[in-house]
This record gives C-alpha cells, structure tokens and sequence, in this order.
C-alpha cells in the first residue's frame, strides 16, 4: 500500500495519502477479525512512562538544584571566612565587611542579603545570607552562627539526596541504586 517501492532499504518511503485513508485501523481491523480490541494495556504503559520519565526528570532536577544550592552555599561560607579574618586585620569596619559581602556572586547573583531556598524530596531548605550591618550583636559571632548553620543545611541537603533516591513507594519492586550512591561520602564532603 506504499506509494513507491524502495528496494534497497535505503531512504524515505513515503505513504499514498489516498490509499493510507481507506487502510482500517488497528481497532477496525481487530473488530473485523471478530478480536476483541483491549488497548487498556498501551494506555496504562504509556502514562507509567511518562510517570517515571516525569519522576526521573524531578530527580534530576532537584539534584541539580541541590548542587547549585550547595555550591552557593560554600562560596558564602568561604566568604564568611574571608570576613571573618578581615575582622580579625581591620576590626568591624561594617562598610568594609558589607563590600566584600556584595562582592560574593555565585552564577552572577549576589549571596549576601538575600535568601537562598530550595525545594527536595518534598521538603524545603532555606538559608539567609544577611550582610555584615543587618546582623545583630557581635558580627564575629555572627559569621560563627552563620557558619554553623551552613554546615547544618548542607547536612539537611546531603539526608534530602538520599531520601530522592530512595524508591518512590515501599511496594514498589523497582529498586532505584543510582550507582551506588552514598550519602555518608557525600556528607565527608562537607565536614
């Protein structure tokens, strides 16, 4: 029912539009046949594709968010360091500190004075960077805190990769693995 003929397998076969019209369809062609046409099957795999498709492009997502977050998070806390032996050389010059804070980008934006969040596993992480003058009380002690709470989100980032990997239910038989992955190592990192 081809229009042309291409012996060879070689190139594009293109279909007789006015033959193509008059060929059954699969469903005509089962109800001729006296079969009973059950496409409940094709439809329940199609959406179960795209359901993990849509699971694994979240997973993806999520983890690209999660390195992003935590990519801005050690510039601000090399920052955070860097302010803190400026304190140490100059005193609390709070313009001084509040420029070298600007100056900390991470993907051109500016850390300082803004917050940082991100969404995985079903859970949020948020961390707020304040510059040097909007702290309150002592600045050295300030950029203690603030470190301290760095390390603590980037932890709590570190127990979300883990829980994303995780198989999406406890009956399901898909074991996901992600080449083996190891949240412990992953924590090392950041210690």
């Amino acid at each position: 029912m081809l229009s042309s003929v291409n012996p060879y397998g070689i190139g594009n076969i293109y279909p007789n539009p006015q033959v193509e019209a008059l060929k059954p369809t699969i469903a005509q062609e089962a109800q001729i046949q006296g079969v009973e046409f059950n496409n409940t099957q094709e439809a329940q795999e199609l959406p179960e594709l795209s359901q993990i498709a849509l699971e694994i492009r979240k997973f993806s997502d999520g983890i690209k968010g999660a390195n992003e977050m935590i990519g801005a998070m050690q510039i601000a806390d090399m920052t955070l360091n860097g302010l803190g032996n400026q304190i140490k050389s100059s005193g609390e010059n709070v313009a001084q500190l509040d420029n070298t804070a600007k100056a900390a980008q991470f993907k051109g934006e500016s850390l300082f004075g803004r917050e940082l969040t991100l969404s995985l596993a079903g859970e949020n992480v948020s961390l707020s960077l304040p510059f040097p003058s909007q702290m309150e009380g002592s600045i050295s002690k300030g950029l203690a805190n603030k470190h301290n709470e760095i390390m603590q989100k980037m932890g709590q980032i570190s127990g979300l990769i883990e829980k994303a990997s995780l198989p999406i239910s406890a009956s399901s038989t898909q074991e996901f693995d992600f080449e083996n992955f190891d949240a412990n190592s992953l924590k090392g990192l950041f210690g």
